[in-house]
């Protein structure tokens, strides 16, 4: 699948309007929230606990959690006939890995056109908190 610029454009502006989690479809994000809780599950955990609050197919929650594990982001082992699933990152990580990519991706595709942007937005910033971000982004750059 080729990506376009207007395709990371729809996301971006799909994540100012939907918070942390705009990057995946809702029903992707209730299914993370809960492997997020819960740390391991089996497809029916997760149905069982999504059925509390909404009506859906056992087969609909099985396509999502093996579409987030093609996606890297559930790691599976099989227990007997089951798939056990787990998140592959934390909420953190995970966030950190989005961010992370999606500056990569505007500066490769704008280069110093981004960069400036970025330089705005932080001369907005307190030095106190730009020191802090300094502090996150090299502990971040380690291997």
């Amino acid at each position: 699948m080729i990506r376009t610029v207007s395709d990371d454009v729809r996301r971006l502006k799909r994540a100012r309007r939907s918070g942390p989690n705009a990057f995946l479809g809702p029903l992707e994000t209730a299914v993370m929230d809960r492997l997020w809780k819960r740390r391991r599950a089996t497809v029916r955990d997760v149905v069982d606990d999504l059925s509390k609050t909404r009506s859906l197919a056992y087969t609909t929650v099985m396509t999502i959690m093996t579409r987030l594990h093609a996606k890297g982001l559930l790691v599976r082992e099989r227990e007997g006939k089951t798939f056990v699933y787990r998140p592959a990152f934390t909420r953190d990580e995970h966030r950190a890995r989005l961010s992370r990519d999606l500056v990569r991706g505007l500066v490769d595709e704008f280069g110093d056109v981004a960069l400036a942007q970025f330089t705005a937005v932080l001369d907005s910033v307190d030095a106190s908190h730009r020191a802090a971000l300094r502090r996150i982004a090299g502990k971040e750059a380690k291997p």
